[in-house]
């Protein structure tokens, strides 16, 4: 009997048992098939399948140098700078992707940014061992004098390569975030400062070649001269009458001043634009300033006095050393290229052959004949001047006593000049002197020139431009 009653129980359940089964195996079933379809309709609607695909950043063209050093490598928001703070003032930086449609922030990264972002590589005229020359000796100078800033320029002559363009301070290019505005400043193109006695040669050149002075005329030289409201002063002792080459070599404040009064205004301040002060530069590749000269119809008598001597007008590193390229070579100006494929204006004369010698010859004695021979380059010759400016605050609207900025301007060698070359420090503190900080500076990297070349400059071979 309790067999039959569990007989029963068990073919009562048979039903329900099977019918939960059916469910369990219709489920299995369609999981899935359900499974595959939102899978199916995922990808139509274009979301994203587990693994992720790689995404490939935008692919952007290298920066280098001719010998095939790479500056600048890599997509634009993992950019790397294998040689980290060198040249990084120039190069700039990149970063995301800006509104206007730019990955470079700053430098040749920004303007040469839809090059760049076409693949192409481009190719600069930097030497990258005297750009590491340059950079390092800047560095060393403004640190051992307690100076504020400084930079150095470099240009073959003949073609106008930038060679070098030093700034300082500089910083690591791979670590823009943690960098200063300071330290990103591209001095030697964009730093405005009073070049001081490094502006007397042109004042010489455009008086000996408009015929209005001699090279052998002997000339007042007064210690002191009163123009207009300012007294201005000689500082090395000297006769009261020198030659035109001693007013140089002395760098005779008065002796200049009278000089250029020979120009009226309207001339001083053309000649000045003839060898490019107070001009925009003709270099496109990336950003420069012009300089500042007043037009000569505000000049008052000392406005002509100090900007004959390089006071109360401004310039660039790069734009003095494009001016003196032209007494370098032979009285032609040939626009500086920092892009090997650069498209600059065509080189146009501004001296005569005659005069731009002749004032080469008086740079030469200028160093051979002073204190100067201290500072020359070993195993080559050299012609330059040095300069001492005040520095004007803007935000007191006044030159500070002690505030100086002292430069070197040369070229090597200076019977046919292969390099120009200028520098600056801004400020020092341990010695105000061109001669004691410039001039060694100078000859620190003229050093490193020549023996990066291996031989004399002078016997390199070079086609001028005419």
């Amino acid at each position: 009997m309790a067999l039959n009653d569990d007989s029963s129980r068990s073919s009562a359940a048979t039903p329900e048992l099977r019918l939960h089964r059916g469910w369990l195996l219709a489920l299995l079933l369609t999981l899935p098939l359900a499974a595959s379809l939102a899978g199916f309709a995922a990808v139509q609607r274009g979301a994203p399948m587990w693994p992720e695909a790689l995404i490939e950043l935008p692919v952007r063209g290298q920066i280098v140098t001719t010998d095939g050093t790479v500056l600048a490598d890599g997509p634009a928001e993992a950019r790397q700078y294998p040689h980290g703070s060198l040249a990084a003032p120039l190069l700039g930086f990149t970063g995301a992707v800006q509104p206007d449609g730019r990955y470079g922030l700053e430098g040749l990264e920004y303007t040469l940014d839809a090059r760049l972002q076409t693949g192409e590589s481009v190719v600069l005229t930097l030497d990258p061992t005297l750009q590491a020359a340059a950079e390092a000796h800047l560095a060393d100078a403004v640190l051992a004098t307690e100076a504020e800033n400084g930079a150095a320029v470099i240009i073959e002559v003949g073609s106008g390569r930038v060679l070098a363009a030093a700034s300082y301070p500089s910083f690591d290019a791979n670590a823009w975030r943690s960098a200063g505005r300071d330290d990103m400043q591209n001095r030697a193109f964009l730093q405005h400062y009073e070049p001081g006695s490094i502006m007397k040669p042109f004042v010489v050149a455009g008086l000996l070649e408009s015929g209005r002075i001699g090279p052998d005329e002997i000339v007042d030289a007064p210690m002191h001269l009163r123009v207009g409201t300012k007294t201005f002063r000689d500082v090395a002792q000297h006769d009261p009458r020198l030659s035109v080459a001693d007013v140089l070599r002395y760098s005779s404040n008065s002796g200049t001043i009278l000089l250029s009064q020979r120009f009226e205004s309207a001339e001083l301040h053309a000649w000045l634009a003839a060898f490019g002060f107070g001009q925009e530069m003709p270099l496109r590749s990336t950003f420069t300033r012009s300089g500042l000269l007043n037009h000569w119809d505000g000049w008052v008598p000392q406005d002509h006095a100090s900007i004959s001597i390089g006071q109360a007008v401004a310039t660039t590193a790069l734009q003095m050393a494009a001016a003196y390229t032209i007494i370098a070579n032979d009285g032609v100006y040939v626009a500086p290229r920092l892009v090997e494929d650069e498209v600059v204006p065509a080189p146009h004369r501004v001296l005569s052959p005659e005069v731009a010698m002749t004032v080469r010859h008086m740079m030469h004695y200028t160093v051979e004949a002073s204190s100067l021979r201290a500072s020359r380059v070993p195993g080559v010759s050299m012609a330059g001047k040095t300069g001492t400016a005040d520095v004007f605050d803007v935000v007191a609207g006044a030159y500070l006593p002690g505030d100086y900025t002292v430069s070197f301007a040369g070229m090597l060698p200076a019977e046919r000049p292969e390099v120009v070359m200028v520098v600056y420090v801004q400020k020092p503190r341990t010695s105000t002197s061109s001669t004691l900080v410039a001039a060694p500076l100078f000859r620190a990297i003229g050093s490193e020139v020549v023996a990066h070349w291996g031989i004399a400059p002078g016997e390199r071979i070079d086609a001028r431009a005419e």
